[in-house]
């Protein structure tokens, strides 16, 4: 009874061995890539592609320009507040040295009285201020009038501010008291004395 037992055990082996086959499983690899080798050389999976490819190159090349366009727009933005920064520096400067001229200040306080006599000696102070401004630079005459003949050739653009200013001035000095003079008329005036100062850069 054993015997055959035992012959039927070994005439049947234990399992079949049919994952070691070697050709089993070159059979199973072409099985798994045949699919991916299809998909890459399918004509129409590189169609694809290139659209997509070409779409993204489009669309790549537009988010370039755009920021290209924008970083533009920024500088010039950034330079117009940079012009602006630096023309409110400006300004403050000059403030800062009108208010800085002792005499200036001087003829601006006089300004700010009540006394009319004070505004008339903040329009002499003026003049005087004007004088000596062009004898600083270089200007040869006996007087003011002389002083501002000899500048009309410098193309100062407010030289005729200048001589409103010194008109008004002989009129003080020449009527006194006779001559009505108002504060509103002697803001205007030190304001005519005030455009020529500035374009000479003296306040």
């Amino acid at each position: 009874m054993e015997e055959p037992i035992i012959q039927t055990v070994l005439e049947k082996p234990l399992f079949t061995p049919q994952y070691l086959n070697v050709e089993y499983l070159f059979g199973k690899i072409v099985e798994f890539t045949k699919p991916i080798v299809d998909f890459i050389t399918n004509p129409e999976t590189w169609t694809v592609v290139g659209f997509t490819a070409g779409f993204l190159v489009v669309f790549c090349v537009a988010i370039i320009i755009y920021s290209m366009v924008r970083i533009f727009e920024l500088r010039v933005d950034e330079k117009a507040e940079i012009d602006r920064k630096i023309e409110e520096a400006a300004q403050k400067e000059k403030e800062k040295n009108r208010n800085e001229n002792p005499k200036w200040k001087y003829i601006l306080t006089m300004m700010q009285s009540s006394n009319e006599s004070d505004w008339r000696v903040a329009v002499m102070e003026a003049d005087s201020m004007l004088e000596e401004v062009l004898r600083e630079k270089g200007l040869i005459g006996d007087g003011v009038s002389d002083l501002l003949e000899s500048a009309k050739d410098n193309g100062y653009r407010s030289i005729q501010d200048a001589w409103d200013g010194h008109l008004v001035r002989n009129q003080i000095a020449h009527q006194g008291s006779d001559f009505p003079f108002s504060q509103v008329e002697a803001r205007r005036v030190i304001k005519l004395f005030q455009n020529f100062f500035e374009e000479l850069g003296v306040i």
